[in-house]
Formats: C-alpha cells, sequence, structure tokens
C-alpha cells in the first residue's frame, strides 16, 4: 500500500512516519517542504516530494502513484493571522485533496482538530457535537470538515476525518513546551479562577495509533468521523500540579480574579508580540479558554476501528519533560 503523509516534517507527521516506515505493508511517500527536516528519511530510502501549501504550482500531481492519502499538512498557529490560516488549511487542503480525486486516490484521511468542535457543554462530547470553534485555527479545521464531507457527498470523496485532542510529547515545540517552560520558571504558580475546567491532551503515540488503525481499516472508516483522544481529561489545575510535580517545583497555590489575570496576560502577550514571540500560555486567550470545558469521547474510534489509548497524562508528560530536559529546552 503506497501512501502519503503530507507535513512529514511536522509534529505528528513526523512521528507518524517514523512508525509507518517499519510496517512491511507500507510504502511510504512524505510530502515537506524543508529538505534538511526530512534528510534523514531520504538516506532511509523513503521518497519525498517536496510542495509547499502556499504555492499552489507545487500540489500538482501531489498525489499521483498513491493509494492513501494522509493529510497532516497545516499552519497549526493559535494566534495566526486569519489569511495565513485560511491559505493554508482550507485552500491547501481543497487542492491537495482535488489533487487526490484527480488521482484516483482511494482514501484521503483528514488531520482536522477537536479545535473544530471547541468548547463543549457535556463532556465528554462526542463527534456529534456542535461545531463551536473559538479560535481561528479552529474556525479553519471547522471550514475544511465541511468542504470534504460536501465533496463525500457530492462526488463520492473517500474521506475519513480525524480529530485529534491537544497533542504532546517529545518534539512537541508549541503548545507542551509553552506550559511546561512557564510552570518551570514560575510563571504558573497563580492560577486565574479556579482552574477547575477540563483540558484534553493525548500523548502523540496514541495519536499515530489512530492514524494507523484508520489507514488498516477503510471500509470500517470511510465517511466517518473519529475523535482520536486518551481516556483522561483533567483540570486545569490538575495538569499545572501534574507537571510542576515532574518537575519537583511548587504546583499553583493561589488563583486571581479572571478579569485582573487577563489584564496581566495581555500586557505579557504585547511585550512578546514586539520581540515576535508567540508564547502560547501566556496570552489573554488562555483566560478565556478556562472557564470553558475541552474535553471529548473516544468511544467511537474504539468501537469502529479498535483505538486503545496507552499513555496517561502523566506517563507521557514524564517522558516529554525527560525529554525537554536532554534537549536543553528547559
Amino acid at each position: 500500500m503506497r501512501i502519503l503523509i503530507t507535513g512529514c516534517s511536522g509534529f505528528i507527521g513526523k512521528n507518524l512516519l517514523e512508525q509507518a516506515v517499519n510496517k512491511d505493508s507500507y510504502e511510504i511517500v512524505g510530502m515537506a517542504r524543508n529538505k534538511v527536516k526530512v534528510q534523514k528519511f531520504e538516506d532511509q530510502g523513503v521518497e519525498i516530494r517536496y510542495a509547499d501549501l502556499m504555492k499552489p504550482e507545487s500540489l500538482k500531481g501531489i498525489t499521483r502513484d498513491v493509494e492513501v492519502v494522509v493529510h497532516l499538512a497545516a499552519l497549526m498557529r493559535f494566534h495566526g493571522s486569519w489569511d495565513a490560516l485560511y491559505r493554508h488549511n482550507v485552500e491547501g487542503t481543497k487542492l491537495v485533496a482535488e489533487d487526490a480525486m484527480k488521482q484516483g486516490v482511494r482514501h484521503f484521511i483528514y488531520s482536522s482538530s477537536t479545535e473544530a468542535i471547541g468548547p463543549v457543554e457535556a463532556i465528554p462530547a462526542d463527534e456529534k457535537a456542535p461545531y463551536n470553534p473559538t479560535y481561528l485555527y479552529g474556525k479553519t479545521k471547522q471550514l475544511s470538515e465541511i468542504w470534504l464531507n460536501r465533496k463525500k457527498e457530492e462526488v463520492g470523496l473517500p474521506v475519513t476525518v480525524m480529530r485529534p485532542t491537544g497533542v504532546f510529547g517529545p518534539g512537541d515545540l508549541y503548545v507542551g513546551l509553552s506550559v511546561v517552560r512557564a510552570i518551570a520558571q514560575g510563571k504558573l504558580k497563580i492560577l486565574p479562577g479556579k482552574g477547575d475546567t477540563f483540558i484534553h491532551f493525548t500523548y502523540v503515540n496514541d495519536i499515530v495509533q489512530g492514524f494507523l488503525r484508520v489507514i488498516d481499516a477503510p471500509q470500517k472508516s470511510i465517511g466517518e468521523t473519529f475523535n482520536i483522544a486518551s481516556d483522561d481529561y483533567h483540570t486545569y489545575k490538575d495538569i499545572f500540579t501534574i507537571i510542576a510535580h515532574i518537575l519537583g517545583v511548587p504546583p499553583p497555590s493561589r488563583s486571581a480574579p479572571m478579569w485582573l489575570a487577563k489584564t496581566y496576560l495581555a500586557y505579557v502577550e504585547w511585550r512578546d508580540r514586539r520581540k515576535q514571540v508567540d508564547d502560547f500560555v501566556m496570552h489573554p486567550s488562555i483566560v478565556d479558554d478556562m472557564k470553558t470545558n475541552r474535553a471529548y469521547s473516544n468511544v467511537k474510534a474504539k468501537c469502529v476501528i479498535g483505538f486503545r489509548p496507552e499513555y496517561s497524562y502523566q506517563r507521557g508528560m514524564k517522558k516529554t519533560i525527560k525529554w525537554y530536559k536532554e534537549n536543553k529546552l528547559i
């Protein structure tokens, strides 16, 4: 089975490729922009096709001679501009999917996000929860899902929509690193509010397992949407406390009014923006997040494709922090 993995130099893509190349039944083709980031894969004999979602001409024929496309390439930034997010995540997805339809690809697997759903009322929320994205990133994932599902109905696009929760693990240099650094540096000793709403993270190995199971079960997964989520979700306070205990630093012990925390973080975000720093957790949007619940059900993925998450948040975070320390990131 020839499989194209777009975004194979990204966090999830790299981990997926590393596991997929060891499966005898797979012949992997990668899509990337940066030759340096994928040189080791080329050295292993993996075919790499160089293309850029922002350059439509480079995507023509990108899915030729493959049976399955796993579309992971995207701009994953919660505070990015609408123009950049839309061009990467919506227009780029359309171009890759249209090429796949022309090339007769048998299975198009789209990596969306639970951010397409966003905050939920009932927890854990299943795949039928209404769209309610609060970030522009989540909105672009919603729009792409809607377009792909419309193509499924109109022309029979053999699509599966995957919705990973927040993803963490060794190699995560965005959300996970931002949170761990903030706690290590004592920036989260005081919680905005009580920190008693829920947030959901899943270890990268379990996310990869979900994609591999969908690849291997097209007859069960084509036309479906799956939340790819760990079994455990936690309050913000619990998340920060788990990380603090692993780091050996004091956990958050006090709380501040939401309005005061948001005012302070607005100043920090303004200061960081002047330095061209995108520090996810030190942003006023985190205060709004902590007023809502983001916890999602994995029951459908378990029942339909046999998904079995292996990592608790604590176990995964121990491995992640160990990697951060070994790479001198904290």
